[in-house]
C-alpha cells in the first residue's frame, strides 16, 4: 500500500517558454499575462514564464502594459519579434537556461 516511487519533474526551458510566448501573442494585440500561465506547470512555470518575459522585454521583443496599480498586466509582441518569429530565427542562449 505504501510503496516507494520516484516523481520526476519535467524541466522547463526559458528559451522554449520565450518561443511559446511569442507564438501565443503573435496574432493578437494584447494578451493578459494570466493567460500565459499554466496551472499544470505550477510555481516553477510562473518563475520560468516571468524570466522568459524579462528576456523578451530586454530584447525589445514584447511590450508589457498595466493601466494602473493592481490592474491586469497585458503583453504584446513588438514588430521585431513578429518578424523574427516568421523568419524562424532562433533565440540566443539565455543566461537563465
Amino acid at each position: 500500500m505504501f510503496g516507494n516511487h520516484q516523481v520526476s519533474r519535467e524541466t522547463l526551458s526559458t528559451r522554449e517558454k520565450m518561443s511559446e510566448i511569442l507564438v501565443r501573442i503573435s496574432d493578437q494585440k494584447f494578451v493578459p499575462l494570466v493567460s500565459l500561465l499554466l496551472r499544470e506547470e505550477g510555481r516553477l512555470g510562473v518563475v520560468v514564464t516571468f524570466l522568459a518575459m524579462m528576456e523578451l522585454l530586454k530584447g525589445s521583443m514584447i511590450e508589457i502594459v498595466q493601466a494602473e496599480p493592481f490592474a491586469p498586466i497585458h503583453i504584446k509582441a513588438r514588430g521585431a519579434a513578429e518578424r523574427a518569429l516568421h523568419a524562424g530565427e532562433e533565440f540566443r542562449e539565455s543566461e537563465f537556461d
